[in-house]
């Protein structure tokens, strides 16, 4: 009896001391190569708000620019909290309902409630945005119990897969001949433009509508490959929740942002046999997905 609480004992050790390792591991690359400042816990009020932005002019220095200015005059309002800024480097796919627009920078911003967002957004926040030619606002509700549990959730497809002894999804083999998405080739040349700015990281945007069921179910086969691939290489979603229109008549259900070691990788990965050979069974309602690079540091 006492050897099998021993046992015990130290099974739980263990686990706890692998879960607390992998924790650490996502929350280091979160601050250090995404730039995210998201606290790990936060009221029930709390609100998020994605802010897609076009600028006049897409270089790399007005964009800065103009996102600097923006931080600055944004900086005095109640309950706001930068937590994710980005220059976009590539769109890699536009919503149907918000059209071709070339957004040049996406945010992430916390309110401590929806209240707040909406003062701000009538006020000072509504000033500051008319720098912008085009924005879009969409809010989301982001739990905290299932954002704090994301990177054992990887951890545990990790071991899923081990003890499965799946084949590893790595290094990323080329794709030879058609490919199932042939744009990809001329975006993965135009995102690589990012690592100007930064070669650590690649933080993509998502606007999920689910569409539907045999959609879903198609997008789900997708989903379940990526995240095996995610867990293996140690990257995956660092933004998960509920979408809630805020502005404008387009409507989500979900928005997901996602952390890639670098636009380069995010590029090979896209080429490559393992994803041209699942995408053709990523099916959405439709998705506004923007690809970005950090620049929080540089604001």
């Amino acid at each position: 009896m006492k050897i099998a609480l021993f046992v015990l004992l130290v099974l739980v050790v263990v686990a706890l001391g692998a879960a607390t390792w992998q924790h650490l591991r996502y929350l280091g690359v979160r601050r250090d190569a995404a730039q995210d400042r998201q606290p790990l816990i936060y009221g029930k009020d709390t609100f998020h708000v994605i802010l897609f932005l076009r600028t006049e002019d897409d270089s790399d220095d007005a964009v800065l620019a103009a996102l600097r200015a923006f931080k600055q005059a944004t900086e005095s309002i109640d309950g706001l909290s930068w937590i994710y800024a980005g220059k976009v480097a590539a769109n890699g796919g536009s919503s149907q309902q918000l059209g071709e627009i070339g957004w040049t920078a996406c945010l992430l911003l916390q309110f401590d409630s929806r209240a707040d967002y909406e003062k701000a957004a009538s006020d000072a926040l509504g000033a500051a945005l008319a720098a912008f030619p085009e924005v879009h606002a969409h809010g989301f509700d982001r739990p905290v119990a299932p954002n704090l549990l994301l990177p054992q959730g990887l951890g545990a497809r990790r071991l899923l897969a081990i003890l499965r002894r799946e084949p590893s999804n790595f290094p990323f083999v080329p794709r030879e001949g058609d490919f199932t998405m042939p744009e990809v080739v001329q975006l993965a040349e135009r995102m690589l433009e990012g690592e100007r700015l930064n070669t650590e990281a690649a933080v993509i945007f998502n606007l999920i509508a689910a569409g539907t069921p045999e959609q879903q179910k198609n997008d789900a086969a997708y989903v379940g490959r990526m995240m095996a691939s995610m867990a293996e290489g140690g990257y995956g979603p660092i933004h998960m929740g509920r979408a809630v229109r805020v502005a404008g008549n387009a409507e989500f259900d979900n928005v997901a942002i996602v952390f890639y070691p670098g636009v380069r990788f995010f590029s090979e990965m896209i080429q490559s046999d393992f994803f041209q050979g699942i995408i053709g069974d990523k099916q959405l309602g439709d998705n506004q997905s923007t690809i970005t690079v950090p620049v929080l540091d540089r604001l």
